[in-house]
């Protein structure tokens, strides 16, 4: 958005290109669809083993860099990507690439001479090495000599009058980054390295303002070179640079022998990030593979080896989750580092929103591009590790980086080193979990004697850890290589689209352990089983494959070894009820649960009732369908009064099943997701009228509601939109609607113009007519509804603070009004504006229409009644805490306010919708 709606000032571009060789003007023009490449035809054809110059002058503007890695930052300057690079030419042919957010680069070897004239006082970074500047080689000394101040101004000082002109060469890279500040504070230090012996010099710059975070910086950059070198390969160049810098890529930003990194929150994570940034070295610009066709090779494979930079430098850091009341014992969880890539795969995949990391950096989600390619990769990775051993790992990856640094190597060279250097078919690897989304799921059956029985949920090979106790006694650890056969494959005629149909009766694995008593597959926690907790199975006890579950306070995160309930106190009120007490019992956790349930029970002290709520739903989050993305199979409940005081109590029950089809989206980056719920809504109310002169009488009613609806949503940060049809059964009618809305952002604060529009009409009712009113359509709704659905502090009140309450539903009016209900048809049409002015306001205007019914001397008529507002609101939470103010209504209204003598003030209303505080449901709707 910071881009999209950037002021012509703040934007960049390039110009001045006038490409020429062999002394002649070069015809070249732009790509169709990407402005930002361009082609260039030579004058006479460039056979194999030929060369040729190609000469371009260029301007650039700099643009701003809070939307582009390319940028600065007042009078800080990050000059990335500032040249014409000329593209790939592979065996796969030509690679050109625009210039995206998501999705990296692919550039030839090649080397750079660049000199740079600039004020004399900016301390420059850059890549290569500083060439003939003995001036400038001392400037640097200097400046790392000078002690560190924390509390220097961060602030830039003037640019000196003078400039100079400073040159950087290097050979056998495939870009060339700069990047200057009159404000660096220098830190300079050398690393040898781990095979060769060669000393590297390291760099560190940056701001005043970080000065104390970054003290020990340039340590870290150490490490990062010694320990990638001694994982990977020695390090070909003679410097490595890190510094500090705000970009718009997020933590940090790799280019040939530097990087830039973004705003740190402690040493721990700025050591993180810059090990990660500088392990880019190696896979992005010493291997040099493609990082839009095959992410994973680069960002994925430097993910493994932080991973691993991290488990050695920090060996008990804990979860980085900085959550309020949330119990972060993990289940006897050993490596915070893995635990983190985990959940982050989990997310995802838990919904069934997840993507292989083969996948071409186009076609992921903003959330997979970094659980997918990243994390998932890593425990990919970390899973072959543990599988081959340490020292196999190492030989694997070293072989790699000697045989293919500079040269471009695909995913097959990759694969045929690795099977090369262990001896193994890697299939599994490289054709299963790479290329697949499927969710993998040992789980242990049964022990008899040295055998252990389990089912597999996978395609094709997958080798697990076994470990072993006899008590309390470990006998050791084994691996086992499981196998679910595939026997068969479903096919779309159509598509063509091929699913394999995978055998998933029970294994069994022989174990070297006759006298073991319990057994526990994946105790290490290296594997990517997507469920570990039914993983262990006993050889005796009742509960041969349960353990007790594990009672936790308030939240937490997944455990490993068993199931959580997690418990809370609970207060609520409502007008009806008043204070109520209770506890709540449940077991949301992060990431999702396939079958997930809350009750809470609470006692309500005004009523004297026993009340509250239940829900189970159970996620079909494993489904391999080429129609569905998912399925909810749901039942809740609750109950709550509607009415009491000292002669009468009214309150409902409520249960509701119901089933949500989420269709599949491919790729999953289609704006569009869509979905189709059918439910049933049992309604149950009753009532009891007592008084000191009459007796105890009870009355009750049952409406039973039959609902199906399809969803469209498109969640376009520019243009969010949903269309919503729903039908509804009942005994005494049918019913369908239409609710459309659509939105446009104008701003980069997200502020937009949101319009909605309403049209409902009755298939058919009752000769008797309509047993309710809150069966009719309405333009204007207080705090009730048909269904129950929303949750309202005094459910039907029409005066006073919970009488405002209401719910933008159907005509969605904020004036309170009676008029405006119909039993055939309803149309209305909303508008919101919000004001561009960095405060939540919103101006709004609403118009409806209902049929009206009038009898005269002459006879019966229809005709149609029009009803306008406008106001403005607050928007604290857009849909879930508003306050509006309606300032002008229509004639109809008006003169029914005057009628029952409301005030202007009478028309203020709020919205506050706790159903859409639910975390099990804020979890589950998170944007994939």
């Amino acid at each position: 958005l910071s881009l999209h709606f950037a002021k012509e000032e703040d934007r960049g571009w390039i110009d001045s290109l006038d490409f020429t060789a062999y002394g002649e003007k070069l015809v070249w023009g732009h790509h169709p669809e990407h402005a930002d490449i361009g082609w260039v035809a030579l004058p006479y054809p460039l056979v194999p083993g030929a060369s040729t110059t190609i000469d371009t002058p260029f301007r650039v503007k700099v643009p701003d860099g809070k939307f582009s890695r390319l940028g600065h930052t007042g009078q800080a300057y990050y000059i990335t990507q500032w040249y014409p690079k000329p593209a790939v030419f592979d065996a796969q042919g030509w690679h050109a690439m625009p210039y995206l957010t998501l999705g990296e680069f692919y550039s030839e070897f090649g080397s750079f001479d660049v000199t740079i004239t600039l004020p004399e006082n900016y301390v420059v970074g850059a890549t290569g090495m500083l060439t003939g500047s003995p001036e400038e080689s001392a400037f640097m000394y200097a400046r790392a000599d000078v002690p560190v101040d924390t509390n220097a101004a961060n602030t830039f000082p003037p640019s000196a009058a003078s400039t100079k002109t400073i040159r950087f060469t290097q050979d056998n890279v495939h870009d060339f980054a700069w990047f200057a500040d009159k404000r660096f504070i220098v830190r300079k230090s050398e690393v040898a390295l781990p095979k060769s012996g060669r000393t590297v010099t390291t760099w560190a710059l940056f701001t005043p303002k970080n000065a104390k975070l970054w003290a020990n910086a340039v340590s870290y950059v150490n490490e990062s070179v010694r320990l990638y070198s001694q994982w990977v390969g020695d390090y070909p160049y003679d410097a490595c640079t890190a510094l500090d810098g705000t970009i718009s890529a997020g933590g940090g930003m790799e280019y040939p022998m530097i990087t830039i990194i973004g705003n740190m929150s402690s040493a721990e994570s700025l050591d993180n990030v810059i090990a990660h940034e500088v392990g880019h070295n190696w896979f992005y610009g010493i291997l040099g593979s493609n990082e839009r066709d095959h992410a994973w090779m680069d960002e994925g494979m430097n993910s493994f080896v932080e991973l691993r930079y991290m488990r050695e430098r920090y060996p008990s850091a804990g979860l980085g989750i900085q959550i309020p009341f949330l119990t972060k014992t993990a289940g006897g969880r050993s490596d915070a580092h893995h635990t983190q890539s985990e959940l982050g795969y989990r997310l995802n995949a838990r919904r069934n929103l997840d993507q292989p990391p083969c996948l071409h950096a186009n076609e992921f989600t903003e959330i997979n591009y970094g659980t997918m390619v990243y994390m998932k990769t890593a425990l990919i990775m970390d899973h072959l590790m543990a599988y081959l051993g340490e020292e196999t790992m190492d030989r694997c990856m070293h072989s790699y980086y000697e045989e293919w640094k500079f040269k471009h190597p695909q995913p097959g060279d990759m694969r045929a080193v690795f099977e090369r250097e262990s001896g193994k078919d890697l299939g599994w690897v490289f054709d299963g979990l790479i290329q697949s989304d499927r969710k993998v799921d040992v789980k242990a059956k049964r022990m008899r004697g040295d055998q252990l029985e389990y089912k597999l949920n996978s395609e094709g090979l997958f080798p697990f850890a076994v470990t072993a106790w006899n008590k309390d006694d470990s006998l050791g650890t084994t691996w086992a290589v499981g196998g679910s056969q595939i026997i068969g494959h479903s096919s779309d005629r159509q598509s063509g689209f091929r699913r394999p149909i995978v055998d998933r009766r029970t294994q069994v694995a022989t174990l070297p352990w006759p006298n073991a008593d319990r057994i526990r597959i994946d105790a290490g926690q290296r594997t990517l089983d997507i469920d570990r907790r039914n993983n262990e199975v006993r050889s005796h006890g009742l509960f041969k494959r349960c353990k007790a579950p594990a009672f936790e306070p308030f939240l937490g995160i997944e455990r490993d070894d068993r199931r959580s309930v997690y418990y809370a106190p609970a207060i609520a009120w409502n007008g009806h009820d008043g204070f109520q007490a209770g506890l709540v019992l449940h077991n949301t956790t992060f990431p999702s649960q396939r079958t997930e349930w809350v009750i809470a029970p609470l006692y309500a002290f005004g009523s004297e009732r026993l009340m509250g709520g239940a829900r189970i739903e159970h996620h079909f989050d494993r489904i391999r369908s080429r129609v569905f993305q998912n399925i909810h199979v749901g039942l809740s409940g609750r109950s709550a009064s509607t009415f009491h005081d000292h002669y009468q109590n009214a309150w409902y029950t409520k249960v509701q099943p119901s089933v949500t089809f989420d269709f599949r989206r491919d790729p999953l980056t289609r704006p569009w997701e869509q979905s189709v719920t059918v439910r049933g809504v049992f309604l149950h109310n009753e009532s009891v009228d007592e008084t000191p002169d009459m007796p105890r009488t009870t009355s009750s009613s049952q409406d039973d509601y039959a609902e199906l609806s399809y969803t469209s949503r498109n969640r376009n940060p520019l243009m969010p939109a949903s269309i919503t049809p729903v039908f509804t059964y009942h005994a005494d009618f049918m019913r369908i609607s239409l609710d459309v809305s659509q939105g446009f952002t104008y701003n980069e604060r997200k502020d937009q113009l949101r319009i909605h529009a309403f049209l409902g009409t009755f298939l058919s009712t009752a000769d008797e007519g309509l047993s309710n009113s809150v069966q009719a359509w309405g333009l204007s709704w207080g705090p009730e509804d048909m269904l129950f659905d929303q949750a309202y502090m005094e459910r039907g009140a029409t005066d006073g603070f919970t009488g405002r309450q209401f719910t933008k539903q159907q005509g969605a009016f904020k004036t309170p009004f009676l008029q405006g209900g119909s039993d055939t048809w309803i149309a209305s049409f909303n508008t919101e504006f919000d004001l561009p002015i960095g405060l939540p306001l919103s101006l709004f205007a609403s118009a409806g229409f209902v049929p009206v019914t009038s009898v005269t001397q002459e006879g019966k008529s229809v005709s149609t009644a029009s009803y306008m507002e406008a106001g403005i609101g607050v928007q604290v939470v857009r849909d879930m805490l508003e306050i509006w103010f309606p300032l002008v209504v229509s004639q109809r209204i008006a003169d029914e306010e005057e009628f029952q003598d409301r005030q202007v003030t009478d028309r203020v209303r709020f919205v506050f919708a706790l159903e859409r505080m639910d975390p099990t449901k804020i979890l589950r709707g998170l944007k994939p």
